[in-house]
């Protein structure tokens, strides 16, 4: 016998999944935008990113490898900071100074 409180009655888990599906689908889109934009700029260039909640950020790109941005300088770090193409919320052409 149904309870009929719509988490019970199997349809549940097929919403589950199916919204599951629709946020990687969108976090891939995102990412493919962010990544179709860093392609475009040369190494040298100074950005500035917001990525997993933290504060907006700045550095020097540098190139892509393995599935990771790899900037210079980053929030005045010397070495080299590799982040995730995947954790990135949004990139911006920094102005020079």
């Amino acid at each position: 016998m149904g309870l009929g409180f719509g988490c019970f009655d199997g349809g549940f888990s097929r919403r589950s999944r199916r919204s599951l599906r629709t946020f990687r689908s969108r976090r891939s889109f995102r990412s493919n935008n962010i990544v179709g934009f860093l392609r475009r700029l040369s190494p040298g260039t100074r950005v500035v990113l917001q990525y997993d909640d933290q504060p907006p950020a700045s550095g020097v790109f540098q190139g892509f490898q393995n599935g990771t941005v790899i900037l210079t300088n980053f929030n005045g770090f010397p070495g080299l900071a590799h982040i995730a193409v995947n954790s990135i919320n949004a990139v911006s052409v920094a102005g020079s100074s």
